[in-house]
């Protein structure tokens, strides 16, 4: 068994919403659970703001489908929890197991390294996993460099999400993953344009692509990673005008679809 057997896929975050990520989502949490479940999802990433609804009314929403990871968590890298509770109030009243962040602040703010070492202890007390997301065009675009970053914490529960998208843009070979590829604790899959668009933020937030509508061999990107000893949840994260557009079931049956396709070959 390994990563290519595996048979959960979680739908992020983003990929439901029929939205851009500025935007609060278009369809409603009941709705993208039900979609995502009939697609053949294992599971449905939630966003810190669901629980503005209340807790109480985000568990009747899911219905009992699965909610195994939180994204994204931001503010910690400044100093702040704004997100905390809320995550934390998720994660204790469904047992997510993973929690995803990233950094925003420039890698030369002296405290990083403290702050991001008291989010994952924060994290730690309700049994969370953090996945840090080096994204292409950001202060961490390689998984070397959040790897220093959950080294200098300590951070026992940290990890590096792995997203196709920003990997491939960003250049990364698997000779540069392969000395962190034990870190690695999930896998988000998409796909990429042959050029990017002229606006690195407008590539990334507007056409990281279906898998299998761009460039990027997937399924030999896998294997890579399967022959590093990768064997983590994987993720479908897509956010595209295109695929916004569409209606919610369409959406989710296409990411489903694409995401299997890219672990069947």
């Amino acid at each position: 068994m390994g990563l290519l057997d595996r048979t959960d896929l979680v739908a992020s975050y983003f990929t439901l919403t029929g939205e851009h990520m500025s935007k609060p989502p278009r369809h409603p949490l009941r709705d993208r659970a039900r979609a995502a479940a009939a697609a053949g999802f294992t599971g449905l990433a939630l966003a810190p703001g669901e629980a503005a609804a209340g807790i109480d009314a985000v568990v009747a929403a899911l219905d009992g489908f699965p909610a195994p990871e939180i994204e994204p968590l931001k503010g910690w890298d400044s100093g702040g929890r704004d997100d905390e509770e809320a995550v934390f109030a998720l994660a204790d009243a469904l047992g997510c197991r993973q929690v995803t962040t990233i950094q925003l602040v420039g890698v030369d703010e002296p405290r990083l390294a403290e702050r991001f070492a008291g989010m994952c202890a924060r994290a730690a007390e309700h049994g969370l996993t953090v996945g840090f997301e080096p994204r292409a065009n950001s202060p961490v675009s390689t998984p070397a460099q959040a790897a220093a970053l959950i080294t200098a914490a300590g951070a026992s529960n940290a990890g590096i999400v792995l997203d196709a998208y920003h990997f491939h843009r960003a250049g990364v070979s698997s000779d540069e993953l392969a000395p962190h590829a034990g870190l690695v604790v999930s896998v988000q899959l998409n796909d990429m344009l042959a050029t990017p668009r002229p606006d690195p933020a407008e590539d990334a937030l507007e056409f990281r692509l279906t898998p299998g509508d761009g460039v990027i061999d997937l399924h030999s990107w896998l294997i890579e990673l399967d022959r590093l000893g990768i064997d983590v949840p994987v993720a479908v994260e897509i956010l595209s005008r295109e695929h916004n557009a569409l209606p919610l079931e369409s959406a989710a049956a296409r990411a489903a679809a694409g995401g299997r396709a890219a672990r069947e070959g």
